[in-house]
């Protein structure tokens, strides 16, 4: 498992996704690994210290083969004002690591903006369920064995990061975990009912999930209800 090589790609619902794997050290990434992205991302990488340095730069290399493998060449892939990768017209793109590997998952924005997360299975933290699940997501999960809890809290915590990223180009602001109810199906969706504190939307949101290379997978893909038009098999209720 070299640092900043491709682990694997994966063809998701929502995208093509690659994950790349990544150095868990705060060592500055070797200049080769530097001088293969285009220089004004080089630039940016350099001006990055300790682990944020090497997650910027994985995330970026998976980016870019994501994009690739959809045909794209990308230009640099920079950050917005936001802190989000700048993908080119045309495409929506989102990343996340975490530890060992980073991933990155690229899709036409025709569908709407995409968001990704990726997340470790443990060591179990049912201590954040209160933080992040509404009441009626504690009262889903109330019952169950503690493995099977913290899995649906897993995948709550996951999709909220997911829906955030999404959002993000929409309402601009940061997005609280109590203003998405999130509800797991056995097929690898969510239906997720919005209640955004902004007042922002409607919008349609579609959550997946899935478990690759030992560690949670998980997308959004978001847009906004256009009066009229038929909201979809993932409405939201604002």
């Amino acid at each position: 498992m070299t640092p900043f090589t491709v682990a694997f790609h994966h063809a998701a619902p929502h995208g093509a996704l690659t994950a790349v794997h990544l150095a868990d050290s705060p060592d500055a990434v070797p200049e080769a690994v530097l001088a293969a992205l285009p220089d004004e991302e080089a630039e940016l990488a350099r001006s990055l210290r300790g682990y944020r340095q090497g997650q910027f730069v994985a995330g970026r290399l998976a980016l870019r083969r994501a994009c690739e493998q959809l045909g794209s060449r990308p230009p640099p892939l920079l950050s917005t004002d936001r802190g989000a990768p700048a993908m080119p017209p045309g495409l929506s793109g989102s990343v996340s690591h975490k530890r060992t590997l980073a991933i990155a998952m690229v899709a036409s924005d025709r569908a709407g903006t995409l968001g990704c997360d990726l997340e470790d299975y443990g060591p179990p933290r049912l201590g954040i369920a209160s933080h992040i699940l509404t009441p009626v997501e504690m009262e889903a999960l109330a019952g169950l064995a503690d493995a099977e809890r913290w899995i649906g809290v897993l995948l709550r915590f996951s999709i909220k990061e997911s829906i955030y990223k999404a959002l993000d180009p929409y309402v601009r602001r940061y997005v609280g975990f109590h203003e998405a109810i999130v509800t797991p199906d056995h097929e690898r969706c969510a239906h997720v009912e919005l209640a955004l504190a902004g007042k922002e939307g409607p919008f349609q949101v579609d959550a997946r999930y899935d478990w690759l290379a030992g560690r949670l997978v998980t997308s959004v893909r978001i847009r906004p209800i256009v009066a009229g038009s038929d909201p979809g098999l993932y409405p939201t209720r604002q």
